[in-house]
C-alpha cells in the first residue's frame, strides 16, 4: 500500500458498505484476506474512568480491533491508561503503541483511528457523537445516549449524514437473561402485556453545595464542563474521589457524582433506567417509538436529581410502564430474586431478567423459551459482547443491536421523567414529532443552551 494508514481505513470503509450490500452475514476474519495487522479497526477510548474497565476488557478481548488511542482531560490516568494497554497487549503477545490525547478533537483528527468508544459523563455523549460521525469515524457511545431531547435529532442525524455504524452501550441487550425475557414478551408467549416493570437500586439524593477545591495539576478542569455551566472544582462532587494510584489504578475509583446533578446527568434514570427502559421497549417492539404519556407520583427534590421516584409511562396501547418493582406480584408468584430487574407482566404469564444473569418466568414452559413455530425471533447476532457487536457491525454492515435511532427513543424515556418530575404533572408526548403536546414549559426543558464554544455544534 503506498499509504498504509489512509489505505486501511478506506480499505475498512469501503468492505464495511460493501459486506453490508453482498453479505449480510459475512465473517469479519474474510475482510482481511492477506492477514496484515494493519486491518486491524483502531479503537480510540475517550474518557477514562470507572466505566471503562468494561470496555478495555472487552476491545483487548477482540483480536479483529486494536485500541490504538486513549484521551481523558486527566493526564494521570491517560498515562496510566497507556501504560496499561500496552503492558496488556504486549503480554499477549503484541506490539502496540497507544497514543495519549487531553483534547478529544485531537483524536478525532487522526486518521489512524477508525472507531472511538465515548465513555465520558453525560452531559458530554451528544457532542462528542456528533463530532465523531462529523469526522467519518464509527462511534459506540455509552447511555443514556443524550442530554436533552434536542440532542437526539442531532445525532441520528449526524451519523446517517455519515454512514457510520453506531452502537448505543445498552449491553443488556446482549446478555441472555434479559433476551431470554424479551423473546417470551416480543412472540406473544406471554399472552398480551399488560405492564413492564423497570426496577433499579434507589440512592438518596446527593446536594452539591460542596466547597471549591485546588485543581489538580493534571487536569483540565475547563475541558471536563465542556458545553455544561461553569461551576468551581471540587472532587466530592463531580470528580472520582481515590487517585489513579489507589487499589485498582482507574479502576480503583469511585463513582462520580455529577450523575446526580441536573447540569451532568439524570440520577438514577438515567444510569440503570437507561439500560431497563430500553429492554421494556425493545420487549414491546417500540424501539425507535416511544410512550404517550408520562405520570409522576413522586414530589421531586428541588436543586440536584432527586433520584428517588416513582412514575409510569402509558402507551397508545393502554400498557404501562413503570419506574419500580413488581415485588409483592413475584412473590406471590414464587420467584426467588428480586434484585433490580426488568418484569414483563402477561395476559399468560410473566417473565423477569436481572443484570445478574437471572431469569426467570411463571411456569416450566416459559423457561424453556422455545420460539412457536413462524414466531420471529428477536435476535440474531451479538452474543456475549457488545463491543464486539460493534466491530462486526463495522468490518460486515451488519445492524448492530441497538443503533443510533433506538438509542435515541430509550435516552428519550429518561428525560421525559426527568422533565415531568421537575413539572410535577402528567406530560403528553408525540414521539413522530419528538416534541411535547400542548406544554410550551416541558418543551422549553428539551433543550439547553450549551456553553461557549460548544454553542456552534448543533
Amino acid at each position: 500500500m503506498k499509504d498504509s494508514k489512509m489505505d486501511r481505513r478506506s480499505f475498512i470503509k469501503r468492505t464495511t458498505f460493501a459486506a453490508a450490500a453482498a453479505a449480510p452475514f459475512f465473517v469479519a476474519k474474510d475482510l482481511f484476506a492477506n492477514g496484515s495487522p494493519n486491518e486491524k479497526v483502531n479503537v480510540g477510548i475517550i474518557g477514562i474512568g470507572k466505566q471503562v474497565g468494561g470496555h478495555f476488557g472487552s476491545y483487548l478481548g477482540i483480536d479483529e480491533c486494536r485500541i490504538t488511542a486513549v484521551c481523558d482531560v486527566d493526564t494521570a490516568r491517560t498515562d496510566y491508561a497507556k501504560q496499561r494497554i500496552e503492558s496488556d497487549y504486549k503480554n499477549r503477545g503484541h506490539s502496540v503503541e497507544v497514543k495519549a490525547f487531553r483534547d478529544f478533537r485531537q483524536m478525532l483528527a487522526d486518521p489512524s483511528v477508525d472507531a472511538v468508544s465515548i465513555v465520558t459523563p453525560d452531559h458530554w455523549h451528544a457532542i462528542m457523537s456528533i463530532l465523531a460521525a462529523r469526522a467519518g469515524k464509527h462511534v459506540y457511545c455509552e447511555k443514556p445516549l443524550t442530554f436533552t431531547i434536542q440532542e437526539g435529532e442531532q445525532i441520528v442525524k449526524a451519523v446517517k449524514a455519515a454512514g457510520v455504524v453506531f452502537q448505543t452501550g445498552s449491553q443488556q441487550r446482549s446478555e441472555t437473561s434479559f433476551r431470554n425475557a424479551v423473546q417470551l414478551a416480543r412472540t406473544g408467549m406471554l399472552g398480551d402485556i399488560k405492564a413492564v416493570f423497570c426496577d433499579v437500586p434507589w440512592r438518596f439524593p446527593v446536594f452539591y453545595n460542596w466547597p471549591a477545591e485546588e485543581l489538580p495539576s493534571t487536569m483540565d478542569w475547563e475541558m471536563w464542563v465542556g458545553p455544561a455551566p461553569m461551576r468551581p472544582y471540587t472532587r466530592h462532587l463531580l470528580h472520582p474521589l481515590l487517585a489513579p494510584n489507589a487499589k485498582g489504578g482507574i479502576f480503583g475509583y469511585a463513582w462520580g457524582e455529577w450523575r446526580w446533578h441536573y447540569d451532568y446527568g439524570n440520577g438514577m434514570q438515567g444510569d440503570w433506567g437507561a439500560h431497563h427502559f430500553d429492554i421494556a421497549q425493545w420487549g414491546l417492539n417500540m424501539d425507535g417509538k416511544g410512550p404517550k404519556y408520562i405520570r409522576p407520583y413522586t414530589a421531586q427534590n428541588p436543586g440536584n436529581v432527586h433520584d428517588k421516584r416513582s412514575l409510569f409511562y402509558e402507551y397508545e396501547n393502554g400498557i404501562r410502564v413503570f419506574y419500580g418493582s413488581p415485588s409483592e406480584h413475584l412473590k406471590k408468584l414464587g420467584a426467588s430474586n428480586l434484585s433490580p430487574m426488568v418484569t414483563f407482566i402477561g395476559s399468560e404469564g410473566t417473565a423477569c431478567a436481572s443484570r445478574d444473569g437471572f431469569f426467570w418466568a411463571s411456569s416450566p414452559s416459559l423457561m424453556n423459551v422455545k420460539l412457536p413455530a413462524g414466531a420471529e425471533a428477536a435476535y440474531t447476532n451479538g452474543f456475549g459482547n457488545h463491543q464486539r457487536n460493534f466491530i462486526e457491525g463495522i468490518l460486515t454492515g451488519r445492524p448492530t443491536l441497538c443503533p443510533v435511532e433506538t438509542g435515541v427513543s430509550s435516552s428519550n424515556m429518561c428525560i421525559m421523567g426527568t422533565i415531568a418530575h421537575r413539572l410535577g404533572r402528567t406530560l403528553e408526548w408525540d414521539w413522530k414529532k419528538s416534541t411535547f403536546v400542548n406544554d410550551p414549559e416541558a418543551v422549553a426543558l428539551m433543550w439547553r443552551e450549551n456553553r461557549g464554544e460548544w454553542s456552534k455544534v448543533f
